[in-house]
């Protein structure tokens, strides 16, 4: 069992170039897999779950990654209903199609489409039903863990927060976005990573503004099993930083649920309550101070806890059932 792991955690100002399927991180990988999320308010405060993932089980398949997340109404204390009946019940795969004309990307399937220009990312619906554009506001961090003892294939992931405005169902929503995208050896999808298999125990992300509409967030890992594994960044005043030593200390309630956290980022201490889950895996909430003890106007928090449950071999039997498409 790893106890400690080698990684490095740097950051780029986010440009065009990024969002190019072709665009690596380094040498001797391709990419394993991209998630585009999205969690925003209304003007009564109800809150929206949107994700999608490509390419992260099936090269040039996009997903809706159903029905444990998909598309979603988020209701504190209560179950978290689907927005729209054909995501609820099996997961929702569509091939894509890529273009590039230059100076606009765009990844189309059967029920939408991903857009990036220099206004930044737009997520369609194809029935209109909901349409989102993210501003990126931190740098776009990565981090890699290179191949070592324990570790049989590198890894590279990358991530950035975008502040998000939009409309669902008719209704104006604005609020938190990421982009999330993970590489390694070509051929290889993301569960078949070390991250996945070996390191995670929580992922976590957030956004949150200040009256005078100044934005700060963050994003990190925590390793499993008391493993030493915090990498992530901190976006403060228009500033990114990236950090290794991130410490996270979740409580959880009787049920096993996670209701709050504190994080140490550097010098700057962070406190967050969860009062919604979308999943079993996911929670949901706000900040409740920032690293000056200050409590944000707005603000929306993701958590990604899987304990142990995430073992090599539950990805393994999760992925078994795409091995005739993938040729293997």
């Amino acid at each position: 069992m790893l106890d400690r792991v080698d990684f490095s955690v740097t950051r780029q100002a986010p440009t065009l170039d990024h969002y190019r399927r072709e665009w690596t991180p380094g040498p001797d990988v391709t990419l394993g897999g991209v998630w585009v999320g999205a969690v925003v308010s209304d003007q009564a405060g109800r809150n929206y779950l949107g994700l999608r993932g490509t390419d992260d089980f099936v090269t040039g398949m996009t997903h809706v990654v159903s029905p444990v997340c998909g598309f979603r109404a988020l209701h504190p204390g209560a179950e978290a209903t689907h927005l729209f009946s054909e995501y609820s019940g099996i997961d929702w795969f569509e091939p894509l199609t890529y273009t590039d004309s230059g100076d606009r990307l765009q990844t189309s399937y059967p029920s939408g489409r991903f857009e990036w220009d220099d206004d930044g990312f737009h997520w369609y619906d194809a029935g209109n039903r909901w349409e989102l554009h993210g501003r990126t506001v931190s740098d776009v961090a990565i981090t890699h863990v290179p191949i070592q003892p324990g570790i049989e294939h590198q890894v590279h992931y990358r991530h950035e927060l975008m502040y998000a405005t939009g409309i669902i169902d008719g209704v104006e929503v604005s609020g938190y976005a990421h982009q999330d995208f993970a590489y390694g050896p070509p051929g290889m999808i993301y569960t078949e990573l070390p991250v996945a298999r070996h390191l995670q125990g929580m992922w976590m992300s957030w956004l949150h503004a200040y009256p005078d509409g100044r934005l700060g967030g963050g994003s990190f890992w925590q390793g499993r099993d008391g493993l030493d594994f915090g990498p992530g960044y901190l976006l403060e005043d228009g500033v990114t930083t990236v950090h290794r030593d991130i410490v996270a200390t979740p409580t959880f309630d009787e049920n096993g649920k996670m209701t709050a956290l504190e994080a140490t980022v550097g010098a700057a201490s962070y406190n967050f309550a969860f009062d919604t889950s979308g999943s079993p895996l996911h929670y949901f909430g706000r900040v409740v101070s920032d690293g000056a003890g200050t409590a944000p106007a707005r603000s929306w928090c993701w958590v990604e806890y899987a304990g142990g449950m995430l073992t090599p071999e539950l990805l393994d039997m999760m992925n078994q059932q795409f091995r005739l498409v993938r040729g293997r």
